[in-house]
């Protein structure tokens, strides 16, 4: 049992039309005994809410669009001092939830996410995000948070909520980066969660394109242009250093994720340029 690390811990999990891989994250969820679990839905059409009735689960309905707004609805409803943001295609590994609030409490972190290992690897594009992923999973002290699977103290997140501009995504990095200038502390955590990748070239292509709206946005926001541009110089890097290594398979990967990012960045840069009731924190 876990329950005596973990019963004051909130676990909020945004979903849409996540019926593929919700039963599996709240299973793997419920096992570890937190507070409660709450889902902060955005309108979705399958049978997501059905799953989540089964459960119990109090769902919050948020017709918003904006990741930022979503997140920051589920700390406000939370009743836990700390607030655990669980996306919906992730699953816990056992105990994940007790090893992120101890190691955040060893350290005197205020946010600390689990390593992300893939759920499964069927697919070329799954293979490539593992691939990625190894960038990600470092144990210890991180300037940057992934809300994937991640523990926050609550009360940081009153002090600097999330930000609604961010809609698609890039809602984790501007809040490390405010929480950073503010001095809290953040980190990387032993504890495991597992991702179910996308599998299909169109929902790879996809999620990368929100990236780089979401980027767009932070690069609008701190007002950091050469932001605009990262997708093709990371993808050029990336792909150099395949080829360099002569790791050539995932040379594709990276083309793909840097063109669909940068497409992103340009489609919402034009769109916040024509849409003057967008308005900056």
């Amino acid at each position: 049992m876990t329950k005596g690390n973990t019963s004051d811990v909130s676990v909020v999990i945004l979903t849409k039309n996540s019926q593929r891989t919700l039963e599996k994250c709240l299973s793997s969820a419920i096992n570890q005994e937190p507070r409660e679990i709450l889902i902060v839905d955005g309108q979705s059409k399958d049978s997501t809410h059905d799953i989540a009735r089964r459960h119990g689960i109090k769902i919050i309905i948020d017709p918003s669009g904006s990741m930022g707004h979503s997140r920051q609805l589920g700390v406000e409803a939370a009743k836990g001092n700390f607030v655990m943001f669980l996306d919906s295609d992730v699953v816990l590994a056992p105990s994940c939830i007790s090893t992120l609030r101890r190691e955040l409490e060893r350290y005197g972190w205020t946010g600390i996410h689990a390593s992300m290992l893939s759920a499964e690897n069927v697919s070329y594009w799954q293979r490539g995000e593992d691939q990625r992923l190894q960038d990600y999973n470092r144990v210890g002290p991180v300037k940057q948070l992934d809300t994937s699977a991640t523990l926050f103290r609550r009360d940081a997140l009153t002090v600097c909520p999330f930000d609604p501009f961010f809609r698609e995504c890039y809602e984790d990095v501007d809040i490390s980066t405010r929480l950073l200038k503010h001095g809290y502390l953040l980190g990387g955590s032993s504890a495991i969660a597992y991702h179910y990748h996308r599998r299909e070239f169109l929902e790879f292509a996809r999620r990368r394109f929100r990236g780089g709206m979401g980027r767009a946005r932070f690069g609008i926001k701190y007002r950091k242009p050469t932001v605009l541009v990262d997708p093709l110089l990371v993808a050029f890097s990336k792909t150099v250093r395949n080829v360099g290594t002569k790791n050539v398979r995932f040379v594709p990967y990276w083309a793909v994720a840097g063109f669909a990012e940068f497409l992103g960045v340009l489609a919402c840069s034009r769109k916040y340029v024509s849409d003057k009731d967008d308005v900056l924190r």
